[in-house]
């Protein structure tokens, strides 16, 4: 039951900066389970009681077993944290809890790519061919439905996948998310995400599978994260985890952070859990995945973190590229990420109002007919476990939400995302 669950109703998700005194941040730290809360400068002080209130009303009736959210504005951070990490054992959820990031990968992978292009060793042009030769040889399906010998009628490509093409998710890979055709239940038998091997043997194990379109044809949720995550691994002449180690987090503090965690840290990880038809929560378990993370450095999806932790890689993003001293890309590097590089009619019906440019979807202007689906510019992206953060450049804000549910129909209240960014906005100043 939990195999399906786990790799085929994942189509539902589609759609401590503390203790800070040894990070050189100052925190205003809160638990929305009290009334007690420090007043926050650069934030509305109603708007807080009330975006307190709400998590803290969703952990109290376990909508989800807890949070942990960060906003941060102008330097100034305000921390929530409701619930707890796990019903059982009834500890709290923390900033500094560690959480499976699924999804929230992602960005980290894409900041990961283009540090290499601006060091000149990896360009957004070049062939995927020449960091992973399997790619040489992959065909495009023309029918998402095998002939009669049960085999995918396909076509060689017009045009290599590139590695602009990977950060845009338009290079025709697919994933695990498509259960409607023959080709999509063919990439969830082949998912990349049990059994055994390292990332060199998944992502050539990916190459064998033919596209779902022609590159740069349409932007197609992927696994090119993953791809990706083996690129930068050629390029640098490092494990993919060694290069996030050594050039990102370590740099930026985030010591809780990793695709790999130890029997302890695993331990005091927050529990993952799936609401039942009957609205009863309870801990997921898969045989097929018992720790719901891949087995090996997965750049789609693989690494473990905190809200404290990805606070501070959201805080790079918002310094446009710099936190404090340290620098992880150029502002014009990070420009180019945030902006959008995919044409509107390439882009499927679910992602109407927004772009995509490398790593992360933008809010885009609205039309006369249809309202912005936030303030434009803002980018961000999330994680199917329901992790969520975006960063506003128009207004310096900065924020993160995590808690743990695995998405199926009997989530209460559905995704966190479709109540909680209006609620972060209520959290601004609002005009005189």
């Amino acid at each position: 039951m939990f195999r399906r669950i786990l790799w085929a109703s994942a189509a539902v998700a589609l759609l401590a900066l503390a203790p800070a005194c040894s990070r050189g941040v100052q925190l205003a730290t809160v638990n929305a389970d009290t009334p007690a809360r420090a007043a926050v400068a650069n934030f509305d002080t109603a708007g807080l009681e009330r975006y307190e209130a709400a998590i803290a009303e969703r952990a109290a009736r376990q909508d989800r077993a807890g949070y942990a959210s960060i906003l941060i504005r102008n330097g100034e951070t305000h921390i929530v944290t409701a619930g707890v990490r796990d019903v059982a054992s009834g500890e709290p959820m923390l900033a500094d809890t560690r959480v499976r990031l699924a999804s929230m990968t992602k960005p980290v992978t894409a900041i990961a790519v283009m540090m290499l292009v601006e060091s000149g060793d990896i360009a957004l042009d070049d062939p995927v061919s020449d960091y992973i030769p399997a790619f040489a040889d992959t065909r495009v399906a023309t029918s998402l439905e095998p002939d009669a010998d049960g085999n995918f009628p396909t076509e060689p490509l017009a045009r290599p996948i590139t590695i602009h093409h990977l950060l845009t998710h338009s290079g025709g890979v697919g994933y695990i998310f498509d259960n409607d055709t023959a080709l999509g239940h063919e990439y969830i038998e082949h998912t990349l995400y049990q059994g055994t091997g390292d990332l060199a043997e998944k992502v050539d194990e990916l190459a064998a599978l033919p596209l779902y379109a022609q590159p740069g044809a349409h932007w197609i949720y992927s696994y090119s994260n993953d791809i990706l995550g083996r690129v930068v691994e050629v390029a640098s002449g490092l494990p993919f985890e060694d290069f996030l180690r050594t050039r990102i987090f370590e740099p930026l503090g985030m010591h809780d952070t990793s695709f790999f965690v130890t029997d302890e840290q695993r331990a005091a990880a927050a529990t993952l859990y799936v609401h039942d038809a009957d609205g009863r929560i309870q801990p997921a378990f898969s045989e097929a995945n018992l720790e719901y993370v891949p087995s090996w450095a997965s750049g789609g999806g693989g690494l473990i973190s905190t809200a404290s932790d990805y606070a501070r890689f959201a805080s790079m993003l918002a310094g446009r590229g710099r936190l404090g001293d340290v620098t992880i890309v150029q502002p014009e590097t990070l420009a180019a990420m945030t902006t959008n590089q995919i044409e509107t009619t390439r882009l499927p019906a679910y992602m109407a109002g927004l772009g995509y440019g490398y790593g992360f979807g933008i809010v885009l202007p609205g039309t006369d007919e249809t309202p912005p689906l936030g303030i434009p510019g803002d980018y961000s992206w999330g994680g199917l476990y329901d992790t969520e953060f975006f960063v506003s450049p128009s207004t310096g804000l900065v924020a993160i939400i995590m808690t743990q549910e695995f998405p199926t129909e009997n989530m209460p209240g559905g995704r966190t995302r479709t109540w909680w960014r209006s609620a972060v906005y209520d959290t601004l100043p609002q005009p005189e």
